[in-house]
């Protein structure tokens, strides 16, 4: 059974108990995210821990952002690309093509 299916049982259950309907399913999705992502950043100060390792993580990607940003950059090779659209033998109708038995098809 799926949520939709569960909630129509559930809705017929509160219309029989004369309760008030259930709120439908993912009504409180965005609100739980942001429940859970203001949690995390407030468990990021009080554990000390985390801070010093969000701290160093940024420092890192600081220090190899700098060291990829003082390289020489090589020239890079032309790249060759294929048409963004392929050409199918049997859209020229000059050539035959030949079907699944081998016999060549009729225009």
């Amino acid at each position: 059974m799926n949520a939709a299916q569960q909630h129509m049982l559930d809705l017929y259950r509160a219309a029989q108990l004369d309760q008030p309907a259930p709120p439908a399913p993912g009504t409180g999705d965005v609100e739980a995210y942001r429940s859970f992502r203001t949690w995390r950043a407030f468990q990021g100060v009080v554990d000390e821990r985390l801070a010093a390792r969000r701290a160093r993580r940024a420092d890192l990607l600081r220090l190899l952002l700098l060291r990829s940003s003082r390289r020489p950059s090589a020239p890079r090779p032309a790249v060759v690309r294929p048409s963004a659209v392929r050409s199918y033998p049997a859209q020229d109708r000059t050539r035959r093509v030949p079907d699944a038995c081998g016999r060549t098809a009729e225009c």
